[in-house]
């Protein structure tokens, strides 16, 4: 197939959406087919994701930033995350009502979304493409929904199939942020703009069902995964009877919380001093809150955002894997990337929150570690990692098992195939 694959975010830029979307298009470029990839240059991320695919096959285009100001609070507030002291941690608190005011901003000035600058350079470059190369299907990889609209425009002029893939539910997404009037536009849109897609394609189960629901296109189920291509080739344990845990990604402090960990580490008392914390990514300043309000904050470290190849390799160099489950439970279908890499890293999980959703029915359903919230129960697990630890024992590997069909491999075979439904076939309008 020849597939151009049109994407807001893509490496070199380090965002979760740039891994899937960098995976995708290697795994397709590998199975032999013809790929080209639509993006944005100079995004507002590290750029020290690789790119494995050959250079020329990508089309970077510029962008005018509809949204320079919020984008610029933004990063205000992830660095005022990054802090050491509760008293720094209360004037990020302080800096809460200039989201708000920057969803007023947003609302007004991005629509469907922040990329919407991006669109009129992003169509012209596509034609140019086509006087050239001309694909098979197109697949839109959504947030931002201006993919969409992008993917939506060439299907009418050249009438070649779309397939949206939707990471993030548009008007359906449970932290959509704007007001009911801004919402009865972008419902009005999505409907105007799925209706002519071939297919949908998104990352879980009940994401699927509601995609169906609100389309009435057919749906595909492509999981996040990881690439055991990825990781440090050989494990470099943790020593010296600390027992490490380490917590990967960002942090959200409306929607997810380790509260129970910390206070778990009370429990402990005096054993706490060997077990470690480390938080890689930004919004480590809320968790580091949350540890001083238990008074453990000593066993706590954090760094900042690290390369995703850093990442990986703490993940394995660690005796426990962090993970913060969504504490809402409208988000029940939401899997977060991490987890599958965590997965990958074949270390013990310890999940921090709700037990009703679907990454916490995985871990069980793979036996890769344990969801838990009370931090009695919390502390007795420590407790026994912390026994193994004294004894100079190292904490092993889960098998292979747990990660079993979730490589980045297979569920690009998956897409594959789903893409395969449409090459050829007129999509309706």
């Amino acid at each position: 197939m020849r597939i151009l694959l049109i994407s807001y975010y893509f490496p070199p830029h380090n965002i979760v959406a740039a891994v899937r979307t960098g995976k995708t298009a290697k795994y397709l470029w590998q199975h032999g087919h013809e790929v080209r990839v639509l993006t944005a240059q100079r995004l507002p991320f590290a750029a020290n994701l690789p790119l494995e695919i050959p250079p020329d096959a990508v089309i970077r285009t510029r962008r005018i930033d509809t949204c320079w100001l919020s984008s610029q609070v933004q990063r205000m507030r992830q660095q005022a995350a990054f802090v050491q002291t509760v008293a720094q941690q209360a004037q990020t608190r302080q800096m809460r009502w200039l989201r708000q005011m920057m969803i007023a901003y947003r609302t007004l000035c991005a629509f469907p979304d922040e990329a919407i600058g991006w669109y009129p350079f992003a169509l012209a470059a596509a034609r140019r493409l086509w006087q050239r190369w001309q694909p098979d299907v197109l697949l839109a990889s959504s947030a931002p929904p201006t993919t969409l609209l992008l993917a939506h425009a060439l299907h009418r002029q050249y009438g070649v199939p779309w397939v949206g893939e939707l990471r993030d539910l548009w008007t359906d997404n449970h932290y959509y942020p704007f007001p009911l009037w801004r919402k009865a536009l972008d419902a009005w849109l999505e409907r105007r703009i799925l209706q002519s897609a071939a297919g949908l394609v998104t990352v879980s189960a009940p994401l699927a069902q509601t995609l169906e629901w609100r389309s009435g296109k057919p749906v595909g189920v492509v999981l996040n995964g990881f690439d055991p291509g990825d990781y440090p080739p050989q494990r470099l344990p943790a020593s010296g009877g600390i027992l490490h845990i380490v917590y990967t990604g960002v942090v959200y402090p409306d929607h997810q919380s380790a509260a129970p960990l910390f206070a778990a580490l009370r429990h402990l008392g005096e054993r706490a001093e060997r077990v470690r914390v480390s938080f890689y990514g930004n919004g480590a300043g809320y968790a580091l809150a949350e540890a001083q309000d238990q008074g453990v904050e000593q066993m706590v470290v954090c760094h900042g955002p690290v390369p995703y190849a850093d990442a990986l390799a703490q993940q394995r160099a660690a005796d426990v894997l962090l993970l913060l489950l969504w504490n809402d439970p409208r988000e029940r279908g939401v899997y977060t990337g991490k987890l599958f890499e965590y997965l990958g890293a074949r270390r013990p999980i310890l999940a921090i929150g709700p037990a009703d959703n679907v990454a916490a029915a995985l871990i069980r359903e793979r036996q890769a570690g344990i969801v838990l919230s009370d931090p009695a129960e919390i502390a007795n697990h420590l407790a026994r990692w912390l026994e193994a630890k004294e004894r100079g024992a190292d904490i092993p590997d889960l098998p292979a098992s747990v990660a079993a069909g979730l490589s980045r491999e297979e569920q690009t075979r998956r897409l594959e195939r789903f893409l395969e439904r449409f090459v050829g076939v007129a999509s309706i309008e």
